[in-house]
């Protein structure tokens, strides 16, 4: 990214010699006049006590004589340096400006200006020059020393911009005519060569240099937004303030890709600044303005990544760099970059000057599958690339890594090379979002084979996990996103009584789709505040959009219930509330499965919204059956007593509790020290129903009743 910067060029430290021959011209005119004044005066003894006029001749000695160099300043144009003229058209600064730079950038090239200036100003200690001194060689004349005092002020552009600053004076507070000078430490290091990127904003910014031959295009970009961007990004403005481009959509690397794809083609560098790192840093306005300064020095673009942090102004230091930026950026030559995942309009934050939103939309399947094909080889054939490209929205960094750590699970596993296992694993654990605490993640542990459901239901859970699989290729490859309006999300409800088998056919969907599962925990997103439960409901989505799950929302009817007739306020932030996670959820691009156990409890605008509505049936008795038979393990040792048939016909039970029978009468069995049998399963009967409530009566438990009177 950065390199190290190279010496001057012999071209270049020549203008800058002969820059500072000129100075000296000036300096040899000036000690002239200093000796002429001191004569014309009493002497003072203590005058040349420390530096001697000896001293300074011997400093002048290849300097010609004042009168020829009162000529020479007159008839010789002025030397300005490469680098010098490169700050002054950056920044305006006029012929006067341009020659105060070089005497304050005099002393970190040669040490004899030490002298020189000290002895100019009746001071040893004094060995930067002050304004005074400045004016004294530039401005010798009372009109001309007017004019140039304003200049040099603190509104001139040389101190304005932060070029030059005023030293620092520990004893007491100088006047402004007789407080020293001095450059920037970075100006000065990029006027004596150095391309070295500021040491000082080390922590939250990189740098990004550009390349002698422009890259090949990248496989994973919307190359008509880089060949825009590159429009943008290669011109200088002159005349007026430079635009601010805001970046929004898909992942930040995407977001980060495409800036240094357009500014490594358009032949400008890149400077960027990771906002949340720079919040960290504290000390806001010096480090934007130290930015501002690198990107001008290196005429490079300067960008803000993950910009969207700063759209919650309540946060520690949010407006301050908001406003902080707001007064830098306006005077930019190249355009700033801003990139974030939120849609926002800059226009409405930086009116002063141009800007426009630009959207970098997901990856078309075409580009995932080419992307894909450059990373792997071996043995996925185009089958595996076809459902890797398909199943995960991936851009090109993290397919890369994907393949990467696919090949070290197969080098663990004793493998050569990543198969499509491997790769699963690698491109779910990539893909996952960042939830944060805000849901808790299912480790999907079910397939077909374990749920129990009537043909037709069965039927439609295949069906979504089909439409998910070969979402992007119907939609874009086929067209149908084109030609029938909607959104490319899925939306299931799952209906029916607890137990009925609504959480393991998410798992199961979840596990066939290859992608995470993400439970929302309803008590952390719920709240009595107006507005948070939004917010936190937001938060969710935000986090399930930056990567590849499914969301559970189970009992959406505390989140999705009708809205009311309006008697009060609380009523009427109540169907506000409803409303926004209505839109919320019609515009994730995810796969969403909400739970309910009553289907009229839900608005009627939320059911219109949804892609499947799924009812979980109470088992009949053949189902039942098929239940009791899954729920015991084939490594679970069972006495011959059991009777699976009897228990199916007689208790109409849903698979949960079926399930949660077995389990424990697999625990009474193992404290007893003996097989699972008859009694066991009774008896976890028995505990099943005291936790539903029901009467555990002889006339359901009929010949089996006395198993309970033994316990």
């Amino acid at each position: 990214m950065e390199t190290a910067g190279a010496p001057l060029a012999t071209a270049s430290f020549d203008m800058l010699r002969r820059a500072l021959l000129r100075l000296d011209l000036r300096l040899r005119i000036a000690v002239e006049g200093l000796r002429d004044e001191i004569a014309a005066r009493a002497a003072d003894p203590l005058r040349g006590l420390y530096i001697s006029d000896g001293e300074i001749d011997a400093l002048l000695a290849e300097t010609p004589q004042p009168w020829e160099a009162r000529k020479l300043l007159e008839l010789a144009p002025a030397v300005i340096p490469e680098r010098l003229q490169h700050l002054a058209a950056q920044w305006g600064l006029d012929a006067f400006e341009q020659e105060a730079v070089l005497i304050i950038l005099a002393p970190e090239l040669d040490i004899r200006y030490e002298r020189l200036y000290g002895y100019l100003q009746d001071d040893v200690s004094r060995r930067r020059p002050t304004a005074n001194l400045v004016l004294q060689l530039l401005a010798p004349g009372l009109a001309d020393r007017v004019e140039a005092r304003v200049r040099l002020g603190l509104q001139g552009s040389l101190l304005a911009s932060g070029i030059v600053t005023l030293a620092e004076e520990s004893a007491e507070r100088l006047p402004f005519l007789s407080r020293p000078l001095k450059l920037d430490d970075r100006v000065s290091e990029f006027l004596l060569g150095s391309d070295r990127i500021d040491g000082r904003l080390t922590g939250f910014a990189s740098f990004y240099r550009t390349e002698p031959e422009p890259p090949p295009p990248a496989l994973g970009l919307n190359q008509a937004l880089v060949e825009g961007l590159v429009h943008l990004v290669g011109a200088q403005q002159t005349g007026s303030a430079s635009p601010v481009v805001y970046l929004h959509g898909q992942t930040g690397p995407a977001r980060l890709a495409a800036a240094r794809a357009a500014c490594l083609q358009a032949g400008v560098s890149l400077l960027v600044a990771r906002v949340s790192d720079l919040l960290a840093a504290g000390n806001l306005a010096r480090n934007v303005h130290l930015l501002v300064q690198e990107a001008t020095l290196q005429d490079a673009v300067l960008a803000f990544d993950e910009f969207d942090v700063l759209f919650t102004p309540d946060k520690a230091g949010h407006a301050q760099l908001m406003s902080q930026l707001h007064r830098d950026l306006v005077r930019r030559i190249r355009p700033t970059l801003l990139l974030g995942e939120a849609r926002w309009e800059p226009s409405t934050w930086i009116a002063s000057v141009p800007s426009i939103r630009l959207e970098l939309a997901p990856l078309a399947l075409e580009q995932r599958l080419r992307m894909w094909q450059s990373v792997l080889s071996g043995p996925i054939g185009s089958d595996g690339v076809v459902e890797l490209a398909n199943r995960y929205n991936l851009d090109q960094e993290s397919i890369e890594s994907v393949a990467a750590a696919g090949g070290l699970r197969a080098q663990f596993a004793g493998e050569d090379q990543a198969g499509m296992s491997e790769l699963r694993a690698a491109a779910r654990a990539i893909s996952a979002p960042p939830m944060n605490g805000l849901a808790r993640r299912v480790e999907p542990r079910h397939g077909w084979d374990d749920i129990v459901l009537p043909g037709d239901a069965l039927a439609q859970l295949r069906e979504i996990a089909a439409r998910a699989r070969h979402q992007l290729r119907v939609l874009e490859t086929w067209g149908f996103g084109r030609a029938v309006a909607g959104r490319s999300g899925l939306t299931a409800l799952f209906v029916g009584q607890p137990g009925t088998g609504k959480t393991m056919a998410a798992e199961i969907i979840a596990g066939v789709l290859g992608l995470e599962l993400f439970r929302i925990d309803l008590a952390s997103i719920v709240s009595k505040y107006i507005g948070e439960t939004e917010k936190n409901l937001d938060a969710i989505f935000g986090a399930a959009e930056k990567g590849d799950a499914v969301l559970l929302f189970d009992e959406a009817d505390a989140l999705f219930g009708k809205r009311s007739e309006v008697r009060d306020a609380h009523d009427r932030y109540a169907n506000v509330e409803t409303a926004y996670l209505l839109q919320r959820l019609e515009g994730y691009n995810g796969v969403a499965v909400l739970t309910t156990n009553l289907r009229g409890n839900l608005d009627d605008a939320f059911l219109r919204r949804l892609d499947f509505v799924i009812e979980f049936p109470m088992p009949e008795e053949a189902e039942r059956l098929r239940i009791w038979r899954g729920s015991l393990p084939n490594e679970a040792p069972l006495d011959g007593d059991v009777d699976l048939p009897f228990l199916a016909r007689k208790f109409r039970l849903a698979g949960g509790h079926i399930r949660n029978i077995c389990l424990t009468g697999a625990f009474l069995a193992a404290e007893e020290g003996d097989r699972i049998a008859m009694r066991h399963l009774i008896r976890g009967t028995r505990r099943e129903y005291q936790k539903l409530g029901k009467l555990v009566a002889q006339n359901d438990f009929e010949p089996y009743y006395s198993l309970l009177l033994e316990s």
